[in-house]
């Protein structure tokens, strides 16, 4: 009887220091995989970021142009080269 009992209480303990194993080991893949998503929203957001201030930096660049009137007596160069082909 004696032997049963420490044959069942190693079984025991056997599975319970398994089961804490393989919970430890979950919870540690489970925090490397969300410190890993983490890492890919802030590169990500980043990217958005940089991505958002060449497109203003661009759009900034473009509207003082659109904006300017053109100095008096200017023709836009594809204007003046389809002139001859009227007057033909």
């Amino acid at each position: 009887m004696k032997l049963v009992l420490q044959i069942a209480l190693g079984v025991f303990l056997g599975a319970l220091a398994s089961q804490l194993s393989v919970d430890a080991w979950r919870a540690h893949a489970h925090k490397e995989e969300k410190a890993a998503i983490e890492a890919a929203f802030r590169l990500r957001a980043e990217n958005q970021n940089r991505i958002r201030a060449l497109f203003m930096q661009g759009r900034q660049g473009q509207m003082p142009s659109a904006t300017k009137n053109p100095p008096p007596g200017f023709i836009p160069e594809d204007v003046q080269a389809a002139e001859p082909s009227r007057n033909k």
